[in-house]
């Protein structure tokens, strides 16, 4: 019996991938699942997305329009090898996260350039501006806490999953670096006001909480 769709469907065409031998088509994705190749091409190309598969141009059998085959890529190779080119960035943890802080500034910078800046004679919400920068970033904000002055973020960071996995310190300063931009370029009146600190969850949960306090505290 072949397999089928019953379970996730990207999880089954991606074990297609890793039991064959040579690129497989949308087609025959398709005649195995028994799905339409539309559907099977669905799930390819989110595959591709995903960073789980690859693309390939197949030599043609015949004039026309060259086919497109699929395979799955070696994510543990990818992952030893994003570890070691982290490992460069810095010769302790101190380092490594102070350059994900300057990773982070330029990533938000280039993200949210087409954000309109606050009003100079308002003074913008840190909290609001975070949580909107987050969700800009591709993070899923799950609560947002403020009392006394103080604002706590709560967020997923799946989006840095590849990244902390290995390097958690080079995650907490992209976190933070991208937060500290986002509050500072959103109104002069919120520059230098405030420090950011990333509190991971203590379970080893994706979330993490980024609490955000007046900078004279962090002294």
């Amino acid at each position: 019996m072949g397999p089928s769709m019953s379970g996730d469907p990207r999880t089954t065409v991606l074990g297609i991938l890793r039991m064959a031998e040579e690129p497989v088509t949308a087609a025959q994705v398709a005649q195995q699942l028994g799905v339409h190749v539309t559907t099977a091409r669905f799930h390819l190309r989110n595959l591709v997305d995903d960073g789980k598969a690859a693309s390939v141009v197949l030599r043609s059998e015949s004039a026309g329009r060259p086919r497109t085959g699929y395979v799955a890529v070696n994510e543990l190779a990818v992952d030893n090898l994003l570890s070691i080119l982290l490992g460069h960035l810095g010769g302790s943890p101190e380092e490594r996260e102070q350059t994900g802080v300057l990773a982070g500034r330029q990533w938000a910078a280039k993200v949210l350039a087409g954000t309109a800046p606050a009003d100079p004679a308002m003074f913008p919400d840190p909290a609001t501006v975070t949580a909107d920068a987050l969700r800009a970033l591709g993070f899923k904000v799950s609560n947002v806490l403020s009392a006394f002055g103080t604002h706590e973020i709560t967020m997923c960071s799946c989006p840095l999953r590849q990244v902390g996995t290995s390097h958690p310190e080079i995650a907490r300063g992209i976190a933070r670096g991208a937060v500290e931009y986002a509050i500072e370029s959103s109104s002069p009146a919120l520059a230098g006001q405030y420090g950011v600190h990333v509190i991971p969850a203590p379970d080893g949960d994706c979330e993490i909480t980024l609490r955000l306090a007046r900078s004279a505290a962090f002294n």
